[in-house]
């Protein structure tokens, strides 16, 4: 590997590759090379940062310092090894970009010689163009066991003013679940609340400005407030009448949303404790519904 800036080379030219190498291109690293298994999105990409479009993974690693595997999760292995088959990679730095594989998923990389990490942008790619808009600023999980990887890593990461956040080896899938728990479960969420409004006969756009308006202020108060002075609602404020309601109406709409409640309910305890709001009527109320879920 090079002391200077690495030249990067592209795997995946779909929406989180697009994104970091058009990005990274306009903060003056050389993408020298671009592979997928679309080519128009291949050919696209190459244009835009002025890299070559080639046919294999292997012509990527060869023409760049650093290449970023932005691929499905399920073809991070299998790439890996045919990559890996009768090549030498020495002198040569491939990473992925999965949230949830370790670095232990480019072993047939590493075993060619390779130095192998990860690099994954904890942040939604809806579309390209937003992606690049808004991606500046997020936090990298980074994984790597090598000291001149980890410092280019690290510049990539300064380079769009990010964050990083290392991963202890093994660690990965944990570190994806909290993602996925954050951000996934907050659109299922979401829709849970929706449907409730829907069935009250409310109009699906003022069901989604009601709720947008409170997710998003939501989002501000964890910003600006964090954990837990963020808590808003019944539960902090101590209003057992209002919690013992809650579930009541819900039982009978969806029982099983009811038992969702009183456990998201349990799970926010610790951060009522945090704000001094006492537990003991409030354990009584769960309690409650978990007697009568029982029988």
């Amino acid at each position: 590997m090079t002391n200077d800036k690495p030249t990067l080379g592209i795997v995946g030219a779909g929406k989180a590759g697009s994104t970091l190498a058009r990005l990274w291109s306009q903060k003056g690293y050389r993408v020298a090379a671009v592979n997928s298994r679309t080519p128009a999105h291949m050919h696209t990409l190459a244009k835009q940062v002025g890299g070559l479009a080639v046919t294999t993974a292997l012509q990527v690693i060869e023409e760049a310092d650093l290449t970023l595997l932005t691929v499905p999760d399920d073809v991070i292995v299998p790439l890996s090894q045919l990559v890996a088959n009768g090549s030498d990679l020495n002198g040569k730095a491939i990473i992925h970009t999965s949230g949830s594989h370790g670095v232990s998923s480019l072993q047939a990389l590493a075993e060619r010689g390779a130095a192998t990490g990860g690099l994954h942008p904890a942040f939604p790619f809806a579309d390209i163009e937003t992606s690049i808009a808004r991606l500046p600023g997020a936090t990298f999980a980074l994984e790597t066991e090598d000291a001149h990887l980890r410092s280019w890593l690290y510049d990539l990461v300064l380079a769009l003013d990010g964050r990083v956040l290392d991963i202890p080896r093994g660690k990965k899938a944990l570190y994806h679940a909290a993602l996925t728990v954050a951000s996934n479960y907050a659109v299922t969420l979401y829709a849970l609340a929706e449907n409730i409004l829907l069935s009250l006969g409310a109009e699906r756009s003022t069901a989604e400005h009601a709720l947008n308006i409170l997710v998003g202020a939501t989002a501000d108060n964890l910003r600006t407030k964090g954990i837990p002075d963020a808590l808003t609602g019944a539960l902090v404020r101590g209003d057992v009448g209002t919690v013992a309601a809650h579930i009541a109406a819900l039982e009978p709409y969806d029982r099983s949303l009811a038992t969702l409640y009183v456990e998201l309910a349990r799970l926010t305890l610790p951060l009522l404790e945090a704000r001094g709001v006492a537990l003991d009527a409030i354990d009584d109320v769960l309690g409650q519904h978990h007697e009568n879920d029982s029988t």
